[in-house]
């Protein structure tokens, strides 16, 4: 700080004053502006940026306090509201960017001193961050391994420089732990794969020995089976030769027979049908006597009664042909 450091003060009646003219607050404000800007402060100095947030506190307290003189005023003052209050807000937003202003310092080393805190932070995490993971393989170590221990670890951490240093040795010291576990597995894992690949070709040379041996039996047993299958063939068509023979010779005897049958049934058929036709009109011939026979009786019946009537034959005779004829109305002989 290479000024004296003062807060300008206002009494209550110069307060009230500066109220009373347009733009009063104004002259206020430079003298406060004119003793605040008149300051300076070394950040790199706790003390200073100590004294530096306790004056821009003050600064806040005098822009309250005159803010609230004036507002007093004009809850007192109605003619004078539209004015005071114009100086009231000139006056808090002066005052705010005036308190901004002196404190920017202060702001941009606390904003400065947050921004390297959150570097080093992530440069530490960045580092923790090689941790190994459960699935990674020894080259991925290794190669975490090599990084880290080119990692250049110096004042460029600050006070951050022995956390840096822990986290790398902590960090180191777990990859090189998690390196050797995992290289025992992956050789145990090597290992148990060449096995794995040779029982592999062991079963697949049995394998393939035990195909050769059911090639050449299958072999043996298709020439086996062909040879069986030309013999049956032989024997079959030879077989089929002599019952195709029997079966012609059966079938001519058979036809032969059947044309004999058909022969002898068509002449049985004949004299059947000669007899039936011979039966029909002797059956008719009888019929026809035994009908006119029957008609001869009935007429002659009619007759004896037309007689026992009075009637002479002749005359009886005529009427019954008339019936018979159908030429007497309403009347005729039952037979």
């Amino acid at each position: 700080m290479n000024a004296k450091l003062e807060i300008v003060a206002f009494e209550q009646p110069e307060i009230i004053e500066a109220f009373k003219v347009k733009g009063g607050t104004k002259a206020l404000f430079d003298r406060v502006s004119e003793n605040a800007r008149s300051v300076v402060f070394d950040m790199g100095v706790k003390k200073d940026r100590e004294s530096l947030k306790s004056f821009a506190y003050s600064l806040a307290r005098i822009k309250t306090t005159v803010d609230n003189h004036g507002k007093e005023l004009v809850s007192g003052i109605k003619q004078q509201a539209a004015l005071i209050d114009a100086d009231r807000k000139f006056w808090r937003d002066s005052m705010e960017l005036l308190q901004d202003e002196i404190r920017k310092p202060l702001t941009d080393f606390e904003q400065a001193e947050k921004d390297r805190v959150a570097k080093h932070e992530e440069a530490i995490q960045f580092i923790k961050n090689h941790a190994p993971t459960p699935d990674a393989t020894a080259l991925k170590l290794k190669g975490d391994i090599e990084f880290l221990e080119n990692l250049s670890i110096g004042p460029q951490y600050e006070e951050y420089e022995e956390q840096a240093k822990l986290a790398k040795f902590e960090t180191l010291e777990t990859l090189r732990k998690v390196l050797v576990e995992r290289e025992k597995y992956e050789a145990e894992q090597a290992e148990l794969e060449r096995l794995r690949i040779a029982e592999q070709q062991r079963i697949q040379q049995e394998r393939d020995a035990q195909i050769a041996r059911e090639a050449a039996e299958k072999a043996t047993r298709e020439a086996e089976e062909k040879a069986r299958f030309e013999a049956e063939r032989v024997e079959r068509e030879k077989r089929e030769a002599q019952q195709r023979e029997a079966r012609l010779k059966a079938e001519k005897e058979a036809a032969e027979l059947r044309a004999a049958q058909a022969a002898e049934n068509e002449r049985k058929r004949i004299e059947a049908e000669q007899f039936a036709q011979a039966e029909a009109a002797r059956k008719a011939e009888e019929a026809r006597l035994a009908n006119a026979e029957h008609r001869k009786q009935i007429c002659g019946e009619a007759l004896k009664g037309l007689t026992d009537l009075g009637v002479s034959a002749d005359q009886g005779k005529a009427i019954l042909n008339a019936i018979n004829k159908g030429l007497v109305p309403h009347v005729s002989i039952k037979f």
